[in-house]
């Protein structure tokens, strides 16, 4: 068998410290007091990718019925967290891109994590030192590939990785103990998903050395014997004559029936081979087949002797795998939000918890969606308590981010699937979630307290209840394209829109009529901001500029141009009285941040950032300035030295929006990894 030593890699600490700051001074002709210490720091993360299959795991050691702690992949970290307390977490970075599968050992002591691109990197987490092991770089692809599936060993002992069809043919069986490769095969087929079952057992059910493993894939089941001499062997598993997208697989607890969900909806239960005296294994047989539920079975978790399986309709269906019992379905829960694409076992329930009236004994589950929701569940083996909603996150990029004025405890957010979301600082619960179909994506978002302004790709603006989330009024064609950019005024009288054609236009909020149109720049309004006073109307483009209007005469009153790219966005800087308002930074494909002072046509200062920004925010008090981008670094800045006072890291790809709380407090990101980053900031 191959043989190739792997040194474990350094072992840096899992969670970033927090970015200390540099000094920093007020605006120029302002008192200079003595430069404070700014520091930031993460204070939680939401993000829960549900849309990959089983990226939700528990972790043992809980304690209590409603304790308990979870690991999940968000972006390219892994996340443990607790159920109870959501500002308990801890992050686990390492990945360059994002996480593609994740599994949990047993007992809960390691986990593994691969990962997408040509560097398909799989690390080994120590999950009580909280810090990698081994990093394992024997999966590479040509041009894009990645790890599909990784699967521990029912003692820990060894991890599977199988790479991406076709960039990387490889499937590796890794000791634990030494970071060596033990055993290495080519395969045709995709493997999507692998599962180990304990020991090969011989004519007189005893377990022998060999490892018994399964493996499922859109080209069905396949029985896999790892001989620890002679590596991997393996044989199909005839299931019928009609083709089975296999998604999802367990065994049974005395590791003598293979479970194996499909895409139609039902599941096979199969034996066990035997390793016969002759040295031969018996054949896999295939013993029934379950119907369960529309929608396809998208996951599977065995407690004792019941089968959870987790379905494409919403539902979880339990069925307890005594052959006297026939496997009668029972239903645990149902109505919840999207495909059960995760489905973990806690633990067994305690006496008298989940409410159960019949049926069996019950079990501590948890549950993760395709919209990227988790669940607590307490089953009692009848119909007892509803899930509990633990977190849930957008499932897909988020695109815009907004603060109410004057009020630090609420946030909004909009994604590209389709919802609206207001947010709770205090808990991180969602308050409010609007959602429409049929309109394209949402391309940016105002916030006034009672309500939500949304620009869609449709070419509408649609005011939405702030606490009902029922949808109250819609700008018809406001704009041709799509919708760009928003800008509430700070009275909220009046709503100024840029669209991806270029024009502005200026809306009465009572009457909703068009009372302005400002037509001059050449391409997509990227953003917009209205003076203290409400008089001023900047907006920024991607025809590499920025335009100061006059609302009262309707008329442009300067204009400033960078060089080279399109002008991702723009910011006007607070001041103590409107005329002292002349302060605005930019940032865009110019891969700078430009300092402007609208006195002079020239900029001021121009900063170098290494890279492509796309979004740029203000503190209230006008000290500090975030900047962030394509490089996924969100980077503070004072706004007299230009100096970077931190750098902070968390997202896994570009980061699109930014905004801080009206107390400077906190600052929110947000990102095309579908994460919303709240970060704690510390200011004099």
């Amino acid at each position: 068998p191959t043989s190739t030593p792997h040194v474990p890699h350094p072992a840096p600490p899992a969670l970033a410290p927090p970015a200390r700051a540099m000094a920093h001074q007020h605006h120029p002709g302002d008192p200079a007091p003595p430069p404070p210490a700014v520091s930031v720091e993460l204070e939680h993360a939401i993000g829960f990718n549900g849309l990959l299959p089983g990226s939700l795991h528990a972790l043992p050691g809980g304690g209590g019925p409603s304790g308990g702690r979870v690991l999940y992949a968000s972006g390219a970290c892994l996340v443990v967290a607790s159920l109870d307390d959501p500002h308990d977490q801890t992050f686990l970075r390492g990945h360059s891109e994002p996480i593609s599968c994740v599994d949990v050992s047993p007992d809960g002591r390691l986990a593994a994590s691969g990962q997408r691109g040509r560097v398909a990197d799989v690390i080994v987490w120590d999950l009580a030192a909280m810090q990698r092991l081994y990093v394992l770089q024997e999966h590479n692809a040509i041009h894009s590939g990645g790890i599909a599936c990784v699967a521990f060993t029912e003692d820990a002992r060894f991890l599977l990785t199988v790479g991406i069809v076709p960039e990387d043919r490889k499937m590796m069986v890794w000791d634990m103990n030494s970071g060596y490769i033990v055993a290495s095969t080519d395969r045709p087929a995709q493997v999507t998903v692998a599962k180990w079952g304990g020991r090969v057992k011989d004519v007189k059910r005893r377990p022998t050395t060999h490892p018994q493993l399964v493996t499922g894939g859109e080209e069905g089941l396949r029985y896999w014997d790892l001989d620890p001499l002679r590596g991997l062997a393996s044989e199909p598993v005839f299931t019928s004559t009609q083709k089975r997208v296999v998604t999802c697989l367990s065994w049974s607890a005395a590791e003598d029936l293979i479970f194996a969900g499909t895409l139609t909806g039902d599941f096979l239960v199969l034996n066990a081979p035997r390793r016969l005296s002759s040295g031969e294994l018996e054949k896999v047989q295939l013993r029934l087949s379950v119907m369960v539920c529309s929608g396809g079975v998208h996951s599977l978790a065995v407690s004792g002797r019941y089968l959870y399986v987790g379905g494409g309709d919403g539902t979880v269906t339990f069925f307890d795998t005594d052959p006297e019992d026939g496997f009668k379905p029972r239903r645990a829960a149902d109505g919840l939000r999207g495909r059960v694409t995760s489905l973990a076992i806690r633990g067994p329930a305690a006496e008298g918890e989940g409410g159960g009236n019949g049926g069996g004994g019950g079990a501590r589950l948890v549950y993760g969606t395709s919209d990227c929701v988790i669940y607590d569940h307490t089953s009692g083996g009848g119909r007892g308590a509803p899930p509990r909603l633990v977190s849930e996150a957008h499932a897909g990029r988020v695109v815009a981010v907004a603060y109410a004025p004057g009020d630090s405890v609420r946030f909004a957010t909009a994604g590209e699937d389709l919802t609206v979301r207001v947010w709770n600082a205090s808990d991180y619960s969602v308050e409010t979630r609007c959602l429409t179909r049929d309109a394209g994506s949402p391309l940016c978002l105002a916030f006034s307290g009672p309500a939500l302004f949304v620009g869609w790709a449709d070419g509408k603006v649609r005011a939405y209840d702030a606490d009902e989330s029922e949808e109250l009024w819609a700008l018809d064609d406001a704009h041709r394209g799509g919708v760009t950019a928003l800008a509430l005024s700070h009275n909220q009288r009046f709503l100024c829109t840029g669209g991806a054609r270029g024009d502005v236009r200026v809306w009465e909020l009572r009457s909703r009529q068009l009372v302005s149109h400002l037509a001059q720049h050449d391409d997509a309004v990227s953003s917009l901001a209205l003076s203290d006073d409400d008089l001023l109307l900047y907006s920024s483009s991607r025809d590499k500029s920025f335009i100061c209007w006059d609302l009262r005469i309707e008329k442009r009153l300067s204009s400033r141009s960078q060089h080279s790219g399109a002008m991702n966005g723009l910011v006007l800087l607070p001041a103590p009285t409107p005329e002292k308002q002349v302060y605005v930074m930019t940032v865009g494909q110019e891969r700078k941040l430009t300092y402007w002072d609208m006195r002079i046509p020239e900029p001021l200062n121009l900063v170098p950032v290494g890279q492509e920004q796309l979004c740029v925010a203000a503190s209230s008090n006008g000290n500090v300035v975030a900047i962030a981008g394509v490089d996924r670094v969100v980077r503070v800045l004072d706004t007299v030295e230009y100096a970077v006072v931190a750098a902070c890291e968390g997202h896994s790809d570009a980061v699109v929006g930014l905004r801080f709380s009206p107390d400077d407090r906190q600052l929110v990101s947000v990102g095309a990894d579908g994460c919303v980053m709240v970060w704690n900031v510390y200011m004099p």
